[in-house]
């Protein structure tokens, strides 16, 4: 972070894109946690718990964001990032992790939540530069198992384990 330098409105302007956004993430997560019960009988925290402390934490966050920016902070890549701003976006490595994050949704109801994990995390690797997609799908497949298990034992349902065959 450096001080203020000169630039124009349209730079200022881009600037506070960051701070709106997570302002208005953080206002729809307070929104929807009104909906949802604070507490509970069994763990005595209830689900709008979470959702309404994430909301507060993303407001705050949001509003300090905004605070830094309008006292003229100028967020850039440090050097120990690694981050080359001159370089183009790899529009291959964003379009397959973001089949990674949206893609599981749609796949869990049809073939379980281990083998929709499994691509997910499969995926995302693979835009992190994997060559190995069997084994990151094995990888998956053990790590998404073990959590469907562990959830299932607390009583949290994530669907069937793999629908096609029956269970």
């Amino acid at each position: 972070m450096t001080s203020a330098v000169k630039s124009s409105p349209a730079r200022r302007l881009s600037r506070w894109g960051l701070p709106v956004a997570v302002l208005i993430l953080g206002a729809a997560l307070l929104h929807e946690a009104t909906d949802l019960p604070l507490t509970q009988t069994y763990a005595g925290i209830g689900p709008g718990f979470f959702v309404l402390a994430i909301g507060l934490v993303l407001t705050a966050l949001g509003l300090a964001l905004g605070y830094q920016v309008l006292r003229g902070a100028i967020f850039e890549p440090e050097e120990a990032e690694g981050a080359d701003i001159g370089r183009p976006m790899q529009w291959k490595g964003f379009l397959t992790a973001a089949a990674g994050v949206f893609l599981p949704v749609a796949l869990v109801g049809h073939v379980g939540f281990p083998l929709g994990g499994a691509v997910a995390y499969a995926l995302v690797t693979r835009a992190y530069g994997s060559k190995r997609p069997l084994a990151d799908v094995a990888i998956g497949l053990v790590v998404t198992s073990i959590t469907w298990f562990a959830f299932t034992k607390l009583g949290v349902q994530l669907g069937g384990f793999f629908p096609p065959g029956g269970f």
